[in-house]
């Protein structure tokens, strides 16, 4: 993955078996997937509020060169093992390791989330 500002490129790398990825209900192909929910109490819940505690599919933007997966890969994240790891164009950019990885897809069919 490359980061770009107006002085240089940078190409980001993780160490050992780190992954960097974007989830796909946070990208712009999946926006309107999922839809916010109103409690019984009245008080409305962003979609996140329900996805914080499932897996979560997501596409890897830059893995280490120990990792099981490669950048592209489509795969399914271990509820709540991830954290934020940069900001790049205004874009939330995550890390894992590759242990939290339950599964990688073959198509974005396959990554369709099941309620």
């Amino acid at each position: 993955m490359h980061i770009s500002s107006r002085k240089s490129i940078m190409k980001i790398k993780p160490f050992r078996n780190n992954v960097l990825f974007k989830f796909l209900d946070e990208t712009a192909g999946a926006k309107g997937v999922f839809h916010a929910k109103l409690a019984s109490s009245g008080i409305i819940l962003p979609p996140t509020v329900s996805l914080q505690k499932q897996h979560r599919w997501g596409r890897v933007y830059a893995a280490g060169p120990d990792a099981a997966v490669k950048e592209g890969d489509l795969i399914l994240i271990e509820a709540l093992m991830w954290m934020e790891g940069v900001k790049h164009e205004n874009e939330k950019i995550w890390k894992t390791d590759d242990t939290k990885i339950l599964a990688v897809a073959d198509s974005i069919d396959d990554c369709q989330p099941q309620f």
